[in-house]
């Protein structure tokens, strides 16, 4: 298999490797690439002069248009800018995993918290029934308290009238 320094060294010299030289036996140990028969393929379209406005063109001179430092012979400032744009492109990356991981995460905890919430609805309209059953059981029971106290208060009053007349009866 070539190396990648190998195949864009070759590219970028406007040559191209169709495949093993014609004529040759495969040697008993490989020692690195395999030898190819290279091949000028003309000029690259890379190379080709831009048909751009001059503004147009990025990083590009008269004689070296930007499209044309595809392989090299570029600008370090343009070289430099393109490793922090990747940099901070692989950083924004990670940064957007790791918030869809927290997404997910935050996601399942919503369906837990849901599903756990339509448990304690159900469980607190359980509740609510049974408050209004003891509250109406209470007012019941206050009624009867009651009622038991004006005749109890009768009672007395009725006993202490009759223990007055005996009184009055005995002097």
């Amino acid at each position: 298999m070539m190396s990648r320094a190998f195949i864009v060294a070759s590219t970028s010299a406007g040559l191209v490797a169709p495949g093993r030289a014609p004529g040759r036996a495969p040697r008993a140990r490989p020692r690195g690439p395999d030898p190819v028969a290279l091949k000028p393929i003309g000029r690259s379209p890379a190379f080709a002069p831009s048909l751009k406005k001059k503004e147009d063109d990025v990083g590009g001179s008269k004689n070296k248009p930007g499209i044309a430092r595809l392989f090299g012979g570029g600008n370090s400032d343009m070289k430099a800018k393109v490793a922090q744009l990747e940099y901070e492109l692989e950083n924004e990356r990670a940064h957007s995993s790791e918030l869809g991981g927290k997404l997910r995460a935050a996601e399942g905890e919503l369906a837990k918290v849901k599903d756990s919430l339509e448990l304690y609805k159900g469980r607190c309209k359980t509740q609510e029934k049974e408050i209004f059953k003891l509250e109406k059981k209470n007012e019941e029971t206050q009624r009867g308290f009651d009622t038991g106290m004006a005749v109890a208060k009768k009672q007395i009053k009725y006993l202490e009238e009759l223990l007055e007349e005996e009184k009055k009866k005995n002097q």
